[in-house]
């Protein structure tokens, strides 16, 4: 259990990110696909990044176990349907209830071979890998953005064009256009047309120039003390080597808060984000996260620790990450006294009940999003949060570097 003292009610801290474990996952597959020299100069110490480093370079024949990592399983499941040989891969017992079929039957459209092992349309799977061939596919990319990613990644190494048609690109994008970016790098043309997706490996390589990769800071880290400084009474956090300018999606959470009265400033070297006045109070706090969806748990605490109204659509995807994710804040916020209105795709609060001091111990349900968001709600009372080592999944050092 970790136990958090309430906050110093004027915050001042330099934070040290972790890389962008979303940016280094991607990276990683292509670096096994991608027929040049590319050069890796940092990686994430995410546990989600290691693992899938791990997997990458296991001997052939022993089972690819991915845990929890949704990520990299569904990342694994298509760089396997083109890796000559027999491989089995499986994960925790909640991973092997988060959907899998939308990639599966993608990838077998393409002549993969690959079956299920258990249950219809989840994990684990044996697959056979083989070379697959290019052409159009229809995706389902209802349930996550990452199936689209996935199948993305292993088009270097598909000698024919790829074309991709999703349901709708607005359900988390940024990862959909980070994909593309890091592709383009590596000279594969890209082009995004509504809801297609067309990608064509590049003809030929240098086989004498070395790409340097430079991932970069995470900004999902970092949208936490978003929360933090606008709950506090005035907080400063400088957050050194974090680019302003990113492709990474979360970069969005400076203006989530901007209204609220927290400034996103550009130091050049880095990013400091500010809140110097009282707490900006609004009628009704009206968000789309579709395209965000990593953080909305962080918003809504924070958003809900305040008593400030809010409604945050674009949610459909929270029910299949490590937890069901609104479920799991809906039982414990009601700990704090805030009763939260739940919908199949969207989050509300009224800012109605009194709020009061915990009941009980924060429960995370082995979820690294859920134990960073309810860290937020120190900055106004002492915490419990049990099983805090779930950070590891994604910030190591969330607990050293914020408290």
């Amino acid at each position: 259990m970790k136990s958090l003292e309430k906050q110093p009610s004027r915050l001042k801290r330099k934070i040290n990110l972790p890389l962008s474990k979303s940016e280094c996952n991607r990276w990683l597959i292509i670096s096994k696909v991608f027929k040049g020299n590319l050069r890796l100069r940092g990686l994430s110490e995410a546990e989600d990044t290691r693992l899938l480093y791990n997997l990458l370079r296991q001997p052939k024949g022993q089972i690819y176990d991915c845990g929890p990592a949704g990520t990299v399983f569904r990342f694994m499941t298509a760089y396997l349907a083109i890796t000559p040989g027999e491989h089995l891969i499986t994960g925790s017992d909640r991973l092997k209830e988060r959907p899998i079929e939308p990639l599966v039957k993608a990838l077998q459209a393409m002549g993969a071979d690959i079956q299920y092992m258990e249950k219809k349309g989840f994990a684990p799977l044996k697959i056979k890998g083989k070379p697959l061939r290019g052409g159009t596919l229809t995706l389902d990319n209802s349930l996550s953005s990452q199936f689209v990613s996935a199948l993305m990644l292993i088009s270097p190494a598909i000698p024919e064009p790829l074309t991709i048609k999703i349901c709708q690109l607005g359900i988390s994008a940024p990862y959909i256009y980070m994909t593309a970016n890091i592709l383009k790098k590596v000279g594969v043309k890209v082009s995004i047309t509504g809801s297609t997706i067309s990608l064509e490996p590049p003809t030929q390589v240098d086989a004498n120039r070395i790409l340097d990769v430079f991932p970069e800071k995470d900004w999902s880290s970092a949208s936490y003390c978003y929360g933090l400084a606008y709950l506090s009474e005035t907080a400063e956090f400088y957050f050194p080597g974090l680019a302003i300018k990113s492709h990474q999606g979360d970069a969005q959470i400076g203006e989530y808060f901007a209204p609220l009265g927290v400034q996103t400033i550009d130091t050049g070297a880095g990013v400091r984000i500010v809140k110097k006045t009282e707490r900006v109070r609004v009628p009704m706090v009206k968000i789309n996260a579709a395209g965000t969806p990593d953080l909305a748990q962080g918003l809504i605490v924070a958003l809900s620790a305040a008593k400030q109204p809010f409604h945050i659509s674009g949610l459909s995807t929270l029910k299949y990450k490590e937890t069901d994710r609104l479920k799991a804040l809906q039982i414990e916020l009601y700990k704090i006294g805030v009763e939260l209105e739940v919908g199949v795709d969207y989050c509300a609060y009224h800012g109605n009940g009194k709020l009061h001091l915990p009941t009980d111990s924060f429960e995370v349900y082995d979820d690294h999003r859920m134990a960073m968001a309810l860290s937020q709600i120190s900055a106004l009372c002492p915490i419990n949060i049990n099983h805090p080592e779930v950070v590891k999944k994604s910030f190591p050092g969330f607990w050293e570097e914020v408290f």
